[in-house]
């Protein structure tokens, strides 16, 4: 419609050459105007209290005191209700599988624990036997 042969509709024209000075813009370094202040008084002057000093007070508090009031509504989104819920359920669900892990492990130790005591029973046992032998017939030969 717009082009009347194939041949004009090789695509776009080229874009003529792209000017860049050599040398970036550099801001010229000037020294900022100075404003000079009228004296205050050193009566109207607050006192300015160290960080240290200054606790902030915890946000339910801060609504207490601008408010007046407690307090007692809280207005969050919706989705964002039910992200935070389905991250603490699975929080909950991951430490009762962590729990549960470490029931597991507990009595895995528990059990190690009496084998090693009872293969240490049957070592002690195996040596009084050897002892007893030696000093029965061994230590009367000579």
């Amino acid at each position: 419609m717009f082009w009347n042969k194939k041949e004009d509709k090789k695509g776009l024209p080229e874009l003529p050459p792209l000017n860049t000075p050599s040398k970036p813009f550099e801001m010229p370094e000037e020294e900022p105007e100075k404003q000079e202040f009228p004296d205050v008084p050193k009566e109207r002057t607050p006192k300015i209290k160290e960080i240290e000093e200054w606790n902030p007070p915890a946000p339910a508090q801060a609504a207490e005191i601008k408010s007046g009031k407690k307090a007692e509504d809280v207005y969050v989104k919706l989705d964002r209700f039910h992200s935070a819920r389905k991250a603490l359920f699975s929080a909950r669900d991951k430490l009762k599988e962590l729990e549960e892990l470490m029931k597991k492990i507990r009595e895995a130790r528990m059990r190690e624990e009496q084998e090693l005591a009872s293969w240490e029973d049957e070592i002690n046992s195996v040596k009084s036997k050897v002892e007893d032998v030696t000093k029965n017939i061994f230590e009367k030969i000579e």
